[in-house]
């Protein structure tokens, strides 16, 4: 395999550019094979651009093993702060009873199975910048996308130049819902992939249905108001649940409890495995980071682990009127968002999809000090500002060939026990996420 001396980004958007009537082509069939092969988002294929992302494998083995670490110490934490206590813990997230009530029921560890996390890449590692366990999406989309980008001619020439491979997630998924399922109903297994008839992810849970029914189990795709709790069994549609794969979010069952009682009577009962349990609600509030940051709860964690905290986490507090630390010097924390608006960014901390997120640069002054005094002693949290990598990235816009330079948000999946691959956002805007107009490519790692 012959050597270049140019680095993959600019070499792959070389050979781009090289014709650019063959880029025009290539990102349309691209597009026709996302339809095609159902990595569509509410029903329209997937916003994508002609090349991947693509991380050296350094890189990629500092992503994966700071994201592995960090996931495992946040389920540790998560069962140790308040001498265990998940109701006082849940208080302190300002998690609403409604919800709460769920999580302070325990089926036992594991809490989280399955999970993506959101990252920076920077020059001194990767920065995470929140956990998103409350029933991830993407694992079938990213792999699928990976297929189909090594078919492109463009990818073929880069390749033949270049040692350059892709990480699955889906076999590492399917054996650990598998797995979960199996001390309970021994060689034949059935698994309901559940969530809403409606949801815009419903593509993605069919890419995972077809690999489950590939390993031999039975695979439903259903609505937790269609199923029923009967001999203290969960059914969907006639078979009886041994694992449920949970796409629907807390949030969302507890809004419509009164039509999704069986399914929450089925969890409180143990009527099934469920993954994620409901207890994975803890570390995925992005106010868990303000504990795992916040001197409050050094105690928590030995020094090493405050300094690889303090490395691959943003300073993050709860928005609240008190005394804390920023960089070594107590500061009133009120005052400080207020005076530091262009280096802070303001989130709810049970939001998810880039809602009401307020970048400080990118926010009025008197529109932040509203927020401030909108969301203090509320479930919002501020944090520090993480510089955001960008990229061109070449795109079609009115039949012809252009380079953006975008904003890169890399996301890495996590899978209990599995080596499991990863996608990549990449958007114009701060606030990078499909829901929000971003668009999604694959991650390659690049010898």
């Amino acid at each position: 395999m012959a050597g270049t001396s140019l680095d993959p980004v600019t070499e792959y958007n070389r050979l781009v550019a090289a014709d650019g009537a063959a880029a025009v082509a290539q990102a349309a069939a691209l597009e026709d094979a996302f339809t095609a092969s159902g990595i569509t988002f509410d029903g329209r294929p997937m916003r994508t651009f002609l090349r991947p992302h693509f991380v050296r494998e350094p890189v990629w083995r500092r992503l994966r093993e700071d994201g592995r670490r960090l996931l495992e110490l946040a389920s540790r934490v998560a069962r140790r702060a308040f001498d265990g206590d998940a109701g006082r813990l849940c208080a302190f997230l300002g998690t609403p009873e409604a919800e709460a009530r769920w999580v302070r029921l325990d089926p036992g560890v594991p809490d989280v199975v399955l999970s993506r996390l959101d990252a920076f890449l920077g020059p001194a590692g990767p920065r995470f910048i929140e956990v998103n366990s409350d029933a991830p999406a993407g694992f079938g989309y990213g792999d699928r996308m990976a297929e189909l980008f090594t078919q492109l001619p463009v990818f073929r020439a880069f390749a033949r130049t270049r040692s350059v491979s892709y990480r699955p997630s889906i076999p590492a998924l399917v054996e650990a819902v598998l797995r979960a399922a199996s001390p309970r109903s021994g060689s034949s297994v059935t698994v309901a992939i559940v969530d809403w008839a409606d949801v815009k992810t419903r593509a993605d849970q069919q890419i995972l249905q077809e690999a489950f029914a590939a390993r031999g189990a039975r695979c439903l795709l259903a609505d937790p108001r269609s199923m029923e709790l009967r001999g203290g069994r969960l059914v969907a549609g006639g078979p009886a649940v041994d694992v449920v794969y949970r796409r629907a979010v807390l949030s969302e069952l507890v809004d419509r409890e009164e039509e999704v009682r069986d399914f929450l009577r089925a969890y409180a009962a143990g009527a099934a495995v469920f993954v994620n349990s409901f207890r994975c609600r803890l570390s995925e509030d992005k106010a868990f980071l303000a504990l795992l940051t916040d001197e409050a709860f050094a105690p928590l964690l030995t020094e090493d682990e405050r300094e690889f905290v303090a490395r691959t986490v943003p300073w993050t507090r709860k928005l609240e009127e008190r005394r804390t630390t920023k960089d070594g010097r107590e500061v009133d924390l009120l005052g400080f968002v207020r005076d530091h608006r262009a280096d802070l960014v303001l989130k709810p901390a049970h939001g998810y999809g880039g809602r009401d997120v307020r970048v400080g640069d990118e926010t009025a002054p008197a529109d932040w000090d509203e927020a401030i005094h909108a969301g203090a002693g509320k479930p919002w949290v501020v944090q520090e500002r993480v510089t955001i990598p960008e990229e061109p990235f070449p795109a079609v816009a009115a039949g012809s060939l252009q380079f953006e330079t975008l904003k890169v948000n890399a996301n890495p999946f996590y899978v209990l026990g599995g080596e499991a691959g990863a996608v990549t956002r990449a958007s114009r805007g701060t606030v990078i996420n499909v829901s929000a107009g971003g668009g999604s490519v694959p991650t390659f790692v690049v010898d």
